[in-house]
């Protein structure tokens, strides 16, 4: 049974929100201050999941090879496997995510230095980066609404309620 902390849940809740309200609030310092916060909320989870989880569900660790081609080979099977926690192509969905919030708020904060004030590469390198987070969530949902039919589980309510 997956069993999420309060702290995983409230990171994933904040960060989902506040990205969805940056895809809408596109320039000023609202946007520039909840990126950051996204960022620190990141970070934040990296700490917890790296050194102080104590759930498993909530430990973060890099799938191996075998892993993503076990996982794969089950799902073209259509077989149905319980995991712990992320499966391991969700476990790196979760990090390219990270990875972009990251890199958004890089680049944000590139855009706003006296160095590259008026430069258009660290812009239109930001706005790629939205496009590719947007999509990257996009196929997060789609996974989620999927496995979730498919599992008979729903674990949108899993992180909300934890189980």
């Amino acid at each position: 049974m997956i069993k999420w902390t309060l702290f995983v849940r409230l990171t994933h809740w904040l960060v989902a929100v506040g990205v969805i309200v940056n895809f809408f609030n596109e320039s000023g310092y609202t946007h520039r201050l909840i990126g950051y916060i996204c960022a620190g909320l990141v970070l934040l989870r990296l700490i917890n999941g790296f050194f102080f989880a104590r759930v498993e569900a909530s430990k973060l660790h890099l799938p191996g090879a075998n892993e993503i081609k076990s996982h794969v080979q089950s799902l073209l099977k259509r077989e149905k496997h319980d995991y712990v926690g992320h499966n391991p192509l969700g476990q790196y969905a979760v990090y390219v995510m990270w990875v972009l919030i990251f890199l958004l708020a890089l680049t944000g904060w590139l855009s706003r230095t006296d160095e590259l004030w008026g430069e258009d590469w660290p812009v239109d390198l930001h706005e790629a980066l939205s496009y590719s987070l947007q999509g990257v969530v996009v196929l997060h949902l789609l996974a989620v609404t999927v496995l979730s039919k498919w599992l008979g589980k729903n674990l949108i309510g899993a992180m909300i309620r934890g189980k």
